[in-house]
């Protein structure tokens, strides 16, 4: 009583990844550029949780333009950061001169080591687009 079903046989299309269609297919088209999408930035007065946010929200949108505070909050962010970031390393350089230093105090040292360059990395580019909407702002663009 068992009888054998056909496997049916799908057809897929498959579409070359460089066609408009299958550029269409993932929700490009060619009239949609990514400029278009992205939103100038808006100066606001913020508090300082908000210009964070805000700071790293428009990581390369310098379009728009930055409030004051905005501006104050997330160079004040960044500046006092980047110190105690680059003085908790120098801090744990000292303690792992001794010969007799903690294998975790090294392994917390080589940890800020190799991050500190990562820090820097991370926060250059949303800094520059900062100065860039700063300075719109104070031009009137």
């Amino acid at each position: 009583m068992s009888e054998k079903n056909p496997t049916p046989s799908f057809v897929y299309e498959t579409l070359s990844d460089d066609t408009p269609d299958a550029l269409a297919a993932g929700g490009f088209t060619e009239d949609e550029l990514a400029d278009e999408r992205r939103a100038p930035a808006v100066a606001e007065e913020v508090g300082f949780g908000r210009a964070v946010r805000l700071f790293y929200r428009h990581y390369w949108n310098d379009r728009g333009t930055a409030s004051a505070s905005e501006f104050r909050w997330a160079m004040i962010y960044v500046v006092v950061g980047t110190v105690l970031y680059i003085g908790t390393t120098l801090l744990l350089n000292y303690f792992v001169i001794p010969a007799d230093a903690s294998s975790l105090v090294r392994t917390l040292f080589m940890l800020f080591v190799i991050t500190n360059p990562l820090w820097l990395a991370i926060n250059i580019a949303p800094t520059v687009s900062l100065v860039k909407r700063r300075r719109n702002a104070k031009e009137g663009l």
